[in-house]
Order: C-alpha cells, then structure tokens, then sequence
C-alpha cells in the first residue's frame, strides 16, 4: 500500500511531496490561530520526535548516501553545520529580550528571512532526495515534515511578537510555507544538469543543516521540559528513518 510512489515521476514526486511539507508549515500555522494552548502543552512532544528522526535520518541515509557520490561528503557536513551556526547567530533567529535587540520589528524581519531560507532548503533536500532514489525522496520529506509544522509555529509567533495582526503574521507565514515547494521545483530546473560528484555535495549540506537544526534548536528547546516521554520519544524518533528505509526497500 506504500508502493503508488513506484508508478510516479520524479517530477510528480517532488511537486507532490514539496506541496504536501508545505502544508505542514500551515498546519503549524493554524495551529497558532486555534490551538494556541493545546500547542503550548503539546509543542515539546513533537520536538523531541523530530530531534531522532533528524538525526538518524542525516547520519545514516542522508550521510552514507552524500559519501557514496562525493568521498569529501564530511568536509562539506562540517561546513553546512557551521555555515547555518553562522547564519542563525547574525540573523539573532533565536528569542532575545528587548535590551539585546534593537527592536522587536528588526528581530521579526531577520527571524522571518531565516526561516524563508531554511524553507527554500528543505525544498532542496526533497528533490535532491527524489533524483536520487524515491526512498531517499520520500525520507527527506518525512524528516522535513516532522520540522515543518514546528516551523509554522515558530514563524506566527514570530510575526505575533513582531506586533503584527493576525491576518498580516498569517500572510507573512504564508511565504515560508510556500518557500518550500518553490524550491522542490526549483531544483528540477538545474538538478537533471548536475553530476553525481555535485548532488553528493548537495545531500551533505542537507545532511549538516539537519544536524544543526536538531542539535542547536530542538534539543536546547527539549531540555527546557526534561521528562523521561522525551528521551522515549526522541529514541522512537531515531528508529522511524531506519523502520521506514528497511520498509521501503
């Protein structure tokens, strides 16, 4: 019953799947809209999933995968890791108290153009992952769709603390939902062009933002609320990459 994706295009898929991880964003921004409490609560739980299935689902299929087509893959992890280090800490994505930052409306727009860019990326990861293999694909879409929704959330909460109305923060998030399927397409216009030296470059970019996003901003935010459903849910997390890869074979 998994296997329809067999008789699709990669072309389908990544429109399919790039569209379907956009609407994760605004499930996470309906949520904000309608759930505010419930996400509050619940939010934590869905962190600490995420935080496994990302990094299993970087360390190994994304990793060995990137190893497979370009043998300076690890070099190239290290340096996306350190290239999103870099990008989050000048863009201040992180909460800061309003002596550190100049305004709230500056911290809004930079926290909004960091999550547009990781969400052009993560469109990127689903069609590198599709030209690749349609198991890869459809991982690559489960790992950004499990950070997706949180992404939403953080992208209204932003516009809120920003000072904007409901109905601009909601437009605003709209763009960082639709980032990721522009950039799933995007990639059909160079990745049929590439060689395989360059999509291994590519998958370990992947694999080192993926990292990063677990390491620095998931986990710090599941060590707020320490209980043990956590580290369940974070080991159920690392599992479910390797359950569906050995499904999908």
């Amino acid at each position: 019953m998994f296997n329809f994706y067999i008789y699709m295009t990669p072309f389908l898929n990544i429109i399919f799947f790039s569209f379907l991880a956009g609407m994760a964003t605004f499930a996470g921004i309906f949520l904000v809209v309608k759930k505010e409490k419930w996400v509050k609560e619940n939010l934590i739980y869905l962190l600490s999933f995420s935080a496994g299935v990302l990094l299993s689902f970087s360390l190994i299929h994304l990793l060995p995968e990137a190893l497979e087509e370009n043998s300076s893959a690890l070099w190239w992890v290290t340096g996306s890791f350190l290239v999103f280090y870099a990008i989050e800490h000048l863009l201040s994505l992180h909460h800061c108290g309003e002596e550190e930052c100049r305004t709230h409306e500056t911290f809004t727009l930079v926290s909004w153009i960091g999550l547009l860019l990781h969400s052009l990326i993560d469109g990127v990861v689903i069609g590198a992952g599709f030209e690749v293999s349609s198991t890869l694909g459809l991982l690559s879409t489960l790992a950004v769709l499990l950070h997706e929704l949180p992404e939403g959330i953080s992208s209204m909460s932003v516009m809120i603390y920003g000072g904007y109305q409901i109905k601009q923060a909601i437009k605003k998030s709209a763009w960082v939902a639709l980032a990721t399927p522009l950039g799933a397409m995007g990639t059909l216009l160079f990745l049929r062009r590439i060689d395989g030296r360059a999509m291994g470059f590519l998958l370990a970019m992947a694999a080192g933002s993926f990292l990063y996003v677990a390491a620095s901003d998931l986990i710090p935010e599941i060590h707020k609320k320490s209980k043990w459903l956590n580290i369940i849910l974070t080991l159920l997390g690392c599992l479910i990459p390797v359950a569906t890869g050995w499904l999908l074979q």
